[in-house]
């Protein structure tokens, strides 16, 4: 009897473990909670809700009020190519906050250029931007489509890279990222805050340069790179394009439901609203978002109910068409060749 019993447990662990396991790893769809109070309403004025949603949005990302301290701004030339120079540069975003980076430049075309400005997510820092690796495991992420600013410059666009803070030459040491939003919150602002408000004194660099057009600027992310793309654009109108990868979706099919980083949890927003009414705030300009259909931290199906809602928007301030969703069948990476030929049809008309 002692064996049979025995038998039957081997049995259970051997045949229900896969189950137990699927039903430890699977992410559960969170229930529908209680609509934001801001959600995008066909009936409301939409010009009155958008300035008010910016001004919460703006809030709840503790942005400082302008005027900003003096940028400070320092250029250098590093190197050069047969298509592109590079250069460091750097700026002073607030008090004591130095902001590293790179500025690549086409050697062909008449400047101004157009200005992609470039955001790593969770990676060893901005130089996979640019497609230096120190070891195979950056080689591989560079492999995954995140050499973002060479793909700009190769299509015809000034790259403007930025480390963004925790990451790379920003790191804390002895902290991660992690650590270092759950400090920032002690504090009072959001680490993705503290990050946008980066991407507004890059807008303000640009402004700077003679051979970079402020009139024609566009953020680029992957992951974390393309949440603080797309917060940035909600809030700082200059901004005409945000391209926005595996980092667009319903808060419940994603940040609800998956584990995510700390660095991008922004208190009290679901209160306000969701990441699809957010997106009206980038209407009329432009908002591309790209996705994996595989993608672990945004559940597909959440990925194409927010690009619904998000085009509902965009038409109520009359541009349906400025809006898109470019799916693939993959991962969390980037697409280039399913982002590119869009984002120059976008530019084409600038």
């Amino acid at each position: 009897m002692r064996r049979c019993r025995f038998l039957w447990l081997v049995l259970g662990v051997v045949f229900c473990a896969p189950a137990f396991a699927a039903e430890r790893t699977a992410a559960p769809r969170v229930a529908a909670e209680k609509p934001p109070e801001m959600a995008f309403r066909a009936d409301v004025d939409f010009a009155a809700w958008q300035q008010a949603l910016r001004r919460r949005l703006s809030e709840i990302l503790a942005l400082p009020a302008p005027p900003y301290v003096p940028l400070e701004a320092a250029r250098k030339r590093e190197s050069q190519t047969d298509n592109y120079t590079l250069d460091r540069i750097q700026f002073t975003s607030e008090p004591d906050e130095m902001v590293p980076g790179y500025l690549l430049v086409p050697v062909r075309g008449t400047p101004p250029f157009p200005v992609m400005i470039c955001l790593q997510g969770h990676s060893p820092g901005m130089h996979i931007s640019i497609g230096r690796a120190a070891n195979e495991r950056e080689q591989a992420s560079i492999a995954g489509g995140r050499d973002i600013a060479l793909q700009a410059v190769s299509h015809g666009w000034a790259a403007l890279v930025i480390e963004q803070r925790a990451f790379g030459l920003r790191a804390v040491p002895g902290a991660s990222c992690r650590d270092v939003a759950l400090r920032e919150l002690l504090r009072g602002r959001p680490l993705t805050g503290l990050r946008v408000l980066d991407v507004i004194r890059a807008v303000d660099f640009v402004a700077t340069q003679s051979d970079l057009d402020p009139q024609r600027i566009a953020t680029m992310g992957n992951s974390m790179g393309g949440t603080v793309s797309f917060y940035a654009a909600c809030v700082e109108p200059r901004i005409r394009l945000a391209v926005v990868s595996c980092s667009f979706c319903t808060l419940a099919d994603s940040w609800l439901s998956r584990p995510h980083c700390a660095c991008g949890y922004l208190p009290g927003l679901l209160r306000v609203a969701d990441m699809p009414d957010l997106a009206g705030l980038i209407a009329p300009r432009h908002l591309l978002i790209v996705a994996g259909k595989q993608d672990a931290l945004a559940r597909f199906e959440g990925v194409e109910e927010g690009y619904r809602r998000a085009r509902q928007a965009f038409a109520a301030a009359g541009f349906a068409d400025r809006v898109a969703l470019l799916a693939a069948e993959g991962d969390h990476r980037f697409y280039p060749d399913l982002a590119w030929p869009e984002i120059q049809r976008v530019l084409q008309p600038w």
